[in-house]
C-alpha cells in the first residue's frame, strides 16, 4: 500500500487522548512557525516553556519565556536549570535554521551543536520524552530512489545542500541517544515540503515566483503537507507516546508543472547546465550551497511512505492537491484585502 493510498478502514482523525500527568512542555525554536503555534495548541493541555532568544508576538500569555542561547558553549547548563526547576518532561527540538544561509558554521553551530547541547541537558534532566522535527529531504533526491521511501531507508542527504546534512546529523545524534537513553521516548517527525495560509518558508518563496524556474526536461512528482495537518503530527507526538521516526506527508502527489499551472504561474525551463548562472534564488550567495542542493530536488524523485504516520496521527484533512490549493486560494485572497 502506498502513501497516496490511505487504508479505507482508517476512521476520521481521532482527537488527542490526554496521556498520564506529563509536566511542563518545553519547546525550543519558539519564534519558529511549528515552535509558535504548536505553542498555542499545547497551552490548553498544561504549562508550556518556550527556549528561545526571543518570543514571537502575540504569544499566549501563559507561554514561559526562557532566554536560552543553544549556541553557547555552556547552553546545557542554562537547559538543565530550567528543565530540572520547571519540572519539564517533554522537549520539542524546533531550534534550526530556517533559512540556510552563506554562514555555514553559525548555520553547524545552531543545527547541530544546539541539539547536543539540547540532548546533554535532556539526560541530565531525565526527559520522558522528546519530539524532533527533521524532513524528508534528509532521504536525499536521487536518481535511484524507490518509489516510496519508508522510514527505514539510508538517510543519504545531498552534500550541496549543508541544512539538509545538518539535519541528517541531528538524526545520527538523536538516533544514538534514543539507544542510549531507553527510558525517553523518542520521536523523529519528518514532515515533506509544508504549505498553507500561514506557511512561509524558501520553499514556498521559490514556488510561488511568477516564474518558476525549473529544469528542462524534468518533472518531477511533489507531495506536500498542509500546515494544520503537520501540526497536528506535533501535536499528537509531543501528547503521545509515540517512539521513532515518522514521515509527515500528505496522501497523492502532483507533478511539478501541474502545481505551477495551478497556481496561475509560468514555468521558466532552464537547461541543467545553465543552473549555475541564475542569479534568482537560490543562489549560492544567499543559501552557501551549489545550485544542484536545491533543483537536485527538483529532478529526481523522493517521495516518502506516509503509511506509518497515518496510523500513528490518523490521516490527514488534506490531500497533496488540496493543500497546494489552500497555499494558492489564501494567497490570491490576500490580493483584495
Amino acid at each position: 500500500m502506498s502513501a497516496a493510498d490511505p487504508p479505507e478502514s482508517e476512521s476520521p482523525r481521532p482527537t488527542p487522548a490526554d496521556p498520564p500527568p506529563s509536566g511542563v512542555t518545553a519547546i525550543t525554536g519558539l519564534r519558529t512557525f511549528l515552535g509558535r503555534r504548536l505553542a498555542e495548541r499545547l497551552v490548553p493541555h498544561g504549562p508550556v516553556l518556550g527556549l528561545d532568544l526571543h518570543g514571537p508576538q502575540g504569544l499566549p500569555p501563559s507561554v514561559e519565556l526562557h532566554e536560552i542561547d543553544l549556541t553557547r558553549p555552556d547552553a546545557a547548563t542554562g537547559l538543565v536549570d530550567v528543565l530540572a526547576k520547571r519540572d519539564v518532561q517533554t522537549v520539542v527540538h524546533l531550534a534550526f535554521r530556517r533559512r540556510p544561509t552563506a554562514d555555514l558554521e553559525a548555520d553547524h553551530e545552531l543545527d547541530v551543536l544546539g541539539t547536543v547541547h539540547l540532548l546533554g541537558a535532556c539526560a541530565a534532566a531525565g526527559i520522558r520524552r522528546l519530539v524532533v522535527g527533521s524532513t524528508t529531504m534528509v532521504y536525499g533526491a536521487r536518481a535511484d530512489n524507490p518509489n516510496h521511501l519508508r522510514e527505514s531507508h539510508p538517510l543519504r542527504g545531498h552534500p550541496h545542500a549543508h541544512a539538509v546534512q545538518n539535519r541528517v546529523e541531528v538524526e545520527e545524534l538523536v538516533a544514538r541517544f534514543a539507544t542510549e537513553r531507553p527510558g525517553t521516548v523518542v520521536t523523529v517527525l519528518r514532515p515533506c515540503w509544508i504549505v498553507g495560509p500561514t506557511y512561509r518558508d524558501p520553499i514556498v518563496d521559490y514556488l510561488a515566483r511568477p516564474w518558476v524556474p525549473v529544469l528542462l526536461g524534468y518533472d518531477p512528482l511533489l507531495q506536500l503537507v498542509h500546515e494544520d495537518d503537520c501540526l497536528h503530527a506535533f501535536e499528537r507526538a509531543a501528547r503521545e507516546q509515540h517512539p521513532g521516526a515518522f514521515n509527515v506527508v500528505a496522501p497523492g502527489v502532483l507533478p511539478l508543472s501541474a502545481l505551477i499551472r495551478g497556481a496561475g504561474q509560468r514555468v521558466l525551463q532552464v537547461p541543467p547546465a545553465w543552473i549555475h548562472r541564475l542569479r534568482a534564488f537560490p543562489s549560492q550567495a544567499q543559501s552557501g550551497d551549489r545550485p544542484e542542493g536545491f533543483y537536485d530536488y527538483l529532478r529526481y524523485l523522493w517521495v516518502a511512505d506516509g503509511e506509518k504516520g497515518f496510523r500513528a496521527f490518523g490521516p490527514p484533512s488534506y490531500d497533496t492537491r488540496e493543500a497546494w490549493m489552500s497555499f494558492v486560494s489564501a494567497r490570491r485572497m490576500r490580493r483584495y484585502l
